[in-house]
């Protein structure tokens, strides 16, 4: 390499540098300390060997050692300018491995928080996300105590925590478009997270156009019990995969309270004139883009995961009667008193019917858990609270949901007999006798209780559903029935309870 080649190769890289982006300059001027010695070395070698003719010093040594050392002899073994080449080319590989090295101390925290806040202020969240992503655990360890640091990189890491955790169009930015680095980032140890999680989840849950709503599209794959959770589905594998990070992080709540806070805005509106159309589209396409819908099936696939592995926690699938509620606060059946054959009369009707459906399914399951389930595990057969035990609260959730069906006024009766049918079909399966027995008779408690109330003034409708229901599943039902007898006996006013039983029973027997 003469020297004129060295000046070319000086200024191309100069010239790269100057091309590059201003957030690509920040970020290589991270490790300047180990890039500045590297070229001060190797451009000292370099420069000497350019200049070998005019500075070398006499080889004194004997003549094989000087052979190796004396580059411009009468027969050099590689000429000075050749070793300047060969030089450069180290220089550039080493300098290249530095700047590419992902991992960065804690004394290079100030560099990248002045990089951060600057990229920023200018809303280039990529960038952002590219250059701080492979650090986040420094970060944390850093601005935990976790690991050694000076008050000024601590302060530095804590800073960083704050923007990167706690910018809301950050945020927004990272849930919808980077799923793995929000996931990454939800995976940290530390008290901001849990705004975090609810921040991500938020956002996913009010935005049909998120990754969340593709998710649950595609995780229709069931298992034995409950749902797989395939890697490309990053939200679902992350939180459900493992229900200890869903139970974690509470990631019930944001999504819940977005679908709740969705319902409540709908009241006389556009959303409520949506839910009171017919359901015949709402089924094949419409249902997947539905926030309602897609916090049901979230709800579903978070329980049935919490179950399927065990974990000891409801985890608030009492959620299910507060949505039920709120969709009874927006329910209009415009063909009501119509002869209607559709199972579901509107789409409102339907995402009850998803509610019913769920919580069957959970109380359900209790066939195919493992002998050691702790679900299978019942402390009292009565309509009382078992946070533990997700069956059980499966169980009281759905007394409380089929009462406040039972006792709606917009709610035609074909369709409040429709959900009461889910209802008696899911009891009958359940075991009379045997271990599982318990389950059976607190079903029983909570559909005549309406849940953990103890209320009894849906008794008089759940008394004609149960008469209204196919006689080979009432067959199954006579436990059910006695039950109903002994508390319809406690309930006062003419006719006599247990006589209009009785007469609609007669009534519908096959001929």
């Amino acid at each position: 390499m003469t020297i004129d080649g060295l000046l070319t190769f000086v200024g191309l890289v100069v010239a790269l540098f100057a091309l590059a982006t201003d957030a690509r300059r920040k970020a290589l001027l991270l490790r300047t300390g180990v890039t500045l010695a590297l070229t001060l070395v190797f451009g000292a070698a370099v420069l000497y060997l350019e200049l070998f003719s005019v500075v070398a010093p006499e080889c004194e040594w004997g003549a094989k050692t000087c052979r190796i050392l004396v580059l411009d002899g009468d027969a050099p073994w590689i000429t000075a300018q050749q070793a300047a080449f060969v030089l450069v080319i180290f220089w550039l590989i080493l300098v290249g491995l530095n700047l590419n090295r992902k991992t960065l101390g804690a004394r290079h925290l100030p560099r990248l928080l002045a990089l951060v806040t600057a990229l920023l202020e200018e809303k280039r969240f990529s960038e952002v996300n590219r250059v701080t992503r492979p650090h986040l655990s420094l970060i944390t360890k850093v601005a935990s105590g976790d690991l050694k640091a000076s008050d000024s990189q601590r302060e530095a890491a804590s800073v960083l925590q704050r923007l990167l955790y706690r910018r809301r169009d950050y945020i927004h930015f990272i849930a919808m478009q980077r799923p793995a680095t929000a996931v990454e980032m939800m995976q940290t140890e530390s008290q901001v997270v849990f705004d975090f999680a609810d921040q991500i989840l938020g956002t996913l849950a009010e935005n049909p156009d998120s990754p969340l709503f593709t998710e649950v599209f595609e995780n229709q794959n069931t298992a034995y019990i409950g749902y797989a959770f395939p890697a490309h589905n990053t939200y679902l594998s992350f939180l459900f995969g493992d229900a200890r990070q869903a139970e974690r992080l509470g990631a019930w709540q944001p999504v819940m309270e977005a679908a709740l806070a969705h319902l409540a805005d709908g009241k006389d509106g556009a959303y409520q004139a949506y839910l009171s159309g017919p359901a015949d589209r709402f089924y094949d396409k419409e249902r997947w883009r539905d926030r309602t819908f897609v916090a049901i099936r979230y709800l579903d696939l978070m329980v049935s995961a919490a179950m399927q592995q065990g974990i000891r926690w409801h985890m608030w699938l009492f959620y299910a009667p507060h949505l039920t509620k709120s969709l009874l606060g927006l329910y209009v059946d415009p063909r009501r008193d119509e002869e209607v054959f559709e199972e579901w009369p509107t789409r409102n009707a339907y995402l009850l019917s998803s509610i019913f459906g769920a919580l069957t399914d959970w109380i359900g399951a209790i066939e195919r858990l493992p002998a050691d389930s702790p679900h299978l595990e019942l402390e009292s057969d009565q309509a009382n609270h078992e946070n533990g035990n997700i069956p059980k609260s499966a169980i009281i959730a759905l007394g409380d949901c089929l009462r406040e069906v039972l006792l709606a006024e917009a709610v035609s009766d074909r369709f409040k007999n429709h959900l009461a049918d889910i209802c008696f079909r899911c009891l009958s399966k359940l075991p009379k006798n045997g271990d599982k027995a318990g389950f059976r008779r607190s079903m029983i408690a909570s559909l005549i209780a309406g849940g953990p109330l103890r209320k009894t003034d849906h008794l008089p409708r759940l008394l004609e559903a149960f008469g209204d229901l196919d006689h080979v599943v009432r067959a199954r039902l006579d436990d059910f029935a006695e039950a109903l007898d002994a508390a319809l006996g406690l309930w006062r006013g003419p006719p006599s309870p247990f006589q209009r039983f009785r007469s609609l029973i007669a009534r519908r027997k096959p001929r």
